[in-house]
């Protein structure tokens, strides 16, 4: 983020200035209600006085939109366009600052520091961001959740730890994610955290690692528990944490639903369903990744319908019995792909949801050709094994 130089600036005022501040968010946040209208960054008004930082200032409104629904204060928050996509959502921070409780915490590339916001509710906690706008916008940002307590520091990762890492202080990394489509690793992520662990050594603190959730576990060099979250559905996060800190072998953590599971890697060894049962279950994410479906479906009572690099589809004539750990569908009928067409007409759904693998460009093309515009019947899913189709509606 070098060459702004205006950025830093303006936000170093801002820092000392309650009635400054409070004047910028009021004008981040009208200039957030014309991009909502449609208002671009050369036609949107801003303030005679911020001229000369209009786009910051339009990316700073950018990311509260987009951050209305992960953030409590997110009419209040500073993010940049990185910080807005990658930045620790607030109910996996709170879960995360839950499991880690009165320590003392050093968070290394702390961005704009939403996660060590988190931690810094229950812990002690210092904050190590080597880009200055972006350390500025996390004590921007500490401000708007109140958390006088976190210390935000400024510097090189390396040096500081260097020379003022202590006995006992718990590392915590969410590295920045390179450019490039690659396999990931642990030279793809700044800084890399493997030289950081090594000069770590075992001061007694251990570390959390906050790594890619596509990130192999086969690239990782280290042991610990392999921690995966997913929030609404999406997985959202993998955490490593060094085997002092460790609780199990892997995990799997369902948000909002709060629920955890804990095990070891499974096999999948599910008998494959020649027809779906009376229910249709799809896993969440979280469970796949952490390969801990059979812990919670039973391979004796579920059988495999499909499975394709995305979903795990499985089906029993019994209802999921862990609340949370899935989305159940009731099944409607069975037809062929040739005799959907009629199956639906007879059902009139007002919309057609397939849950099997796609082209992203002839998904919604597909899901419309199947669906009379006058039709306004309940929703119905496609889930596809070979050339058969099972339509189902969703249970809440």
């Amino acid at each position: 983020m070098a060459g702004q130089e205006k950025e830093i600036a303006f936000t170093d005022e801002i820092l000392k200035d309650s009635r400054k501040l409070e004047e910028a968010n009021s004008e981040v946040n009208r200039i957030a209600e014309q991009i909502r209208r449609g208002y671009g960054v050369r036609n949107v008004s801003v303030d005679q006085k911020y001229g000369q930082l209009r786009e910051f200032l339009f990316s700073v409104a950018m990311s509260r939109i987009k951050a209305e629904g992960r953030f409590s204060r997110y009419d209040r928050i500073w993010l940049d366009e990185y910080s807005a996509s990658y930045s620790t959502p607030e109910i996996v921070g709170k879960y995360r600052a839950g499991r880690i409780r009165s320590r003392k915490i050093l968070d290394l590339g702390a961005g704009a520091c939403m996660q060590a916001i988190m931690f810094a509710v229950h812990n002690e906690v210092v904050a190590i961001e080597e880009d200055p706008l972006r350390a500025n916008l996390g004590r921007l940002n500490s401000i708007a959740y109140g958390s006088s307590s976190l210390k935000i520091i400024n510097a090189e990762v390396m040096n500081y730890i260097s020379t003022n890492l202590r006995d006992g202080v718990t590392i915590f990394m969410d590295p920045l994610r390179l450019s490039g489509r690659g396999e990931k690793s642990f030279e793809t992520l700044k800084p890399n955290p493997l030289p950081i662990i090594e000069a770590i050594g075992s001061n007694g603190g251990g570390y959390v690692l906050d790594l890619p959730p596509l990130f192999p576990e086969k690239n990782l060099q280290m042991g610990g528990e392999k921690e995966y979250i997913s929030l609404n559905g999406r997985i959202n996060r993998f955490t490593l944490y060094s085997a002092d800190l460790s609780k199990c072998e892997r995990s799997a953590v369902i948000l909002p639903a709060e629920r955890r599971i804990e095990g070891t890697a499974d096999q999948l060894s599910y008998d494959h369903a020649e027809k779906p049962g009376r229910f249709l279950v799809m896993p969440d994410p979280a469970l796949l990744m952490a390969k801990l479906v059979n812990s919670s479906f039973d391979p004796s009572v579920f059988k495999l319908f499909e499975k394709d690099e995305r979903r795990l589809i499985l089906t029993s004539d019994i209802m999921p019995k862990v609340p949370g750990t899935c989305e159940t569908f009731e099944l409607i009928s069975f037809s062929t792909a040739s005799g959907i067409r009629d199956e639906l007409v007879t059902l009139k759904p007002g919309k057609v949801i397939p849950r099997f693998s796609l082209n992203p460009d002839q998904y919604y093309e597909y899901a419309r050709s199947l669906v009379d515009p006058l039709w306004v019947g309940e929703s119905v899913y496609l889930f596809k094994s070979g050339d058969s189709i099972a339509l189902a509606r969703k249970i809440n």
